[in-house]
């Protein structure tokens, strides 16, 4: 008995330690996207934040190959951050999460202008 014991304590601590990612899109609106894309959108997050243990919602289909939708990841503390928009093209394999402000602060930083492509995406397809 100690020995079965001690394997399924074993076991069960190696799934813990596995990374968390996102299997599910957590309000059903995968279903307006469709099999595929989901598998590519769920995809695309996992390389980027499977270890933030992503929570996805509000897929819907934008223009032409593009989905918009929201992701929450957890923070340093384990807590989730809140949810923020991201933009996907199918076609491309494109992902890009809307920045927050603090990282368009500088125009002359790294990144800045992919930052706010992205985020000019994401206001040009996403909002109504």
């Amino acid at each position: 008995m100690p020995r079965t014991l001690l394997a399924l304590s074993a076991a069960l601590g190696l799934l813990l330690a596995l990374p968390a990612r996102a299997q599910t899109v957590e309000d059903g609106s995968d279903a307006a996207i469709g099999k595929d894309n989901t598998a590519l959108v769920i995809g695309l997050i996992a390389e980027r934040f499977a270890a933030l243990d992503p929570k996805v919602t509000t897929l819907r289909r934008a223009r032409d190959s593009w989905i918009c939708g929201a992701v929450n990841v957890k923070n340093r503390d384990g807590l989730y951050i809140g949810e923020r928009g991201f933009v996907v093209d199918v076609g491309s394999r494109f992902f890009g999460r809307v920045p927050e402000g603090p990282e368009l602060m500088n125009p002359r930083a790294d990144g800045f202008a992919e930052k706010e492509r992205v985020r000019q995406l994401f206001f040009d397809l996403c909002l109504d």
